[in-house]
């Protein structure tokens, strides 16, 4: 099967996958499940049972079968392919050379290689007291289970209902998850004709930092190009940019002068999808007062607030208080269970960007401490630390970077250090290329 023909298929995802939903029981549902037969037990054999097949679930999986040859490692995933979101970003912008295959994979591949099964289907609850996860057509006893599920998008901080979210996601969607996503915002932006495109910046934490202002830079160079009289209008709930301030704000101000609008310290309170008005708090902070305003537009990426699967919450694992999983210092088991890992974006128990290096390095790590620990050796949690390092183009051959180091303090809390990469540079555009080229082939050659 060709890329052309997995991206057709990947077009086919259920609705409760696009919103993040997972399905409910009912108390009587829940106590009639304790006492069901579980249909894959573990048969006196170890099993690993992976949640989500993103840059995290799939690194684990890897990285415990080179650590590890008798464990069974199974991977989840109700998307039946894998379409990047970094790099996406190069694609809306129209940089030369940079396809939509470009973002397409095959997850297959990998798990042949190092033998570790994908199963295309929906986990719906996680039975912590029998070790058991139930899908939507099996159920599954494990020894070890690992949460890699990524985000899910949370409308209702602006102001919108679930129909309303629903006509949102479809008009103009968020794009921070690949597949049919990523077509319609990319058609939205081929089509555009002129006038004001707005991009929205979440509140609270969310998937890649730097990717909303970095969708702007190109999205604008594409219009740019294009010759259009067009804006694009940032609307950031933050003071400033949430990453790589300088670097953003002086391309911003140097190649984008007549094409971007950034508005900080703007709260969406709602949104009128028939007006295609955005309402919103504007905070003056030299006035110190509120103010609140509106916006027309013509056409939108309407980036929503990211929150953890239902899966945390429903199956009884700590949480932060923004809602992400919490685990034991300086691990990646959860707070209360022992026998469940979390990584990737869904992890917020350090202060770690939410980024595709970032859930590729901690995956990593994971994957052999799983290994070791599966194998009776000492895992040696605590004794590395993932790093980060995040390439955003500003034009079409040029960018700035970041960099953080993760460590563990002397009062035993894990830090990150941070180091910045803004003078605009085009020697960056190779390395984005470069980056990209290498954690893709680590994952899936």
């Amino acid at each position: 099967m060709n890329r052309r023909d997995l991206l057709k298929l990947g077009t086919l995802v259920t609705a409760t996958t696009v919103f993040g939903a997972t399905a409910t029981s009912s108390k009587e549902e829940l106590k009639s499940n304790e006492t069901k037969t579980v249909s894959k037990p573990l048969n006196n054999k170890d099993r690993v049972i992976i949640i989500g097949g993103g840059y995290a679930g799939l690194t684990v999986a890897k990285n415990i079968r080179l650590h590890n040859k008798k464990v069974q490692v199974i991977v989840f995933e109700p998307k039946n392919i894998f379409a990047s979101c970094p790099y996406s970003n190069l694609w809306f912008g129209g940089v030369e050379g940079v396809k939509y295959d470009n973002l397409i994979f095959s997850p297959l591949e990998p798990a042949s290689k190092y033998d570790f099964d994908i199963v295309n289907d929906k986990v719906i609850s996680i039975d912590r007291k029998r070790k058991v996860i139930t899908t939507l057509t099996d159920s599954y006893e494990y020894s070890l289970l690992v949460l890699a599920t990524g985000i899910e998008y949370d409308y209702s901080t602006f102001g919108l209902n679930d129909e309303e979210a629903k006509e949102v996601y479809a008009k103009f969607p968020a794009s921070y998850n690949g597949g049919f996503e990523q077509l319609s915002l990319k058609k939205n932006i081929e089509k555009f004709k002129g006038g004001t495109f707005v991009i929205t910046v979440p509140k609270g934490g969310y998937r890649c930092p730097p990717a909303p202002y970095e969708r702007a830079a190109l999205i604008a160079d594409y219009f740019k190009t294009k010759k259009l009289n067009a804006k694009v209008v940032i609307l950031d709930p933050r003071e400033k940019p949430a990453a790589k301030a300088k670097g953003f704000l002086d391309a911003y101000n140097t190649l984008y002068k007549d094409y971007i609008e950034y508005r900080p310290n703007s709260n969406i309170t709602k949104i009128d999808l028939d007006k295609k008005t955005i309402f919103f708090d504007k905070f003056d902070a030299k006035e110190q007062e509120i103010t609140k305003e509106s916006l027309v537009f013509d056409d939108a990426n309407i980036i929503p607030s990211n929150k953890a699967s239902k899966l945390l919450l429903e199956s009884g694992l700590e949480l932060t208080a923004e809602g992400w999983g919490r685990v034991k210092a300086p691990t990646f088991r959860s707070l209360n269970d022992d026998n469940v890992y979390l990584v990737g974006d869904v992890l917020g128990e350090y202060p770690f960007p939410k980024s595709a290096q970032m859930a590729h390095s901690c995956g990593i790590i994971l994957g052999e401490q799983i290994a070791r620990r599966l194998n009776k050796e000492d895992p040696k949690e605590g004794s590395v630390f993932p790093h980060n390092v995040c390439f955003s183009l500003v034009s079409k051959d040029s960018g700035i970077y970041v960099t953080h180091e993760a460590y563990q303090d002397v009062d035993g809390s894990v830090k990150v250090k941070t180091e910045l990469f803004q003078d605009i540079d085009k020697k960056t555009f190779d390395s984005t290329k470069a980056w990209y080229a290498g954690i893709t082939s680590n994952i899936f050659e």
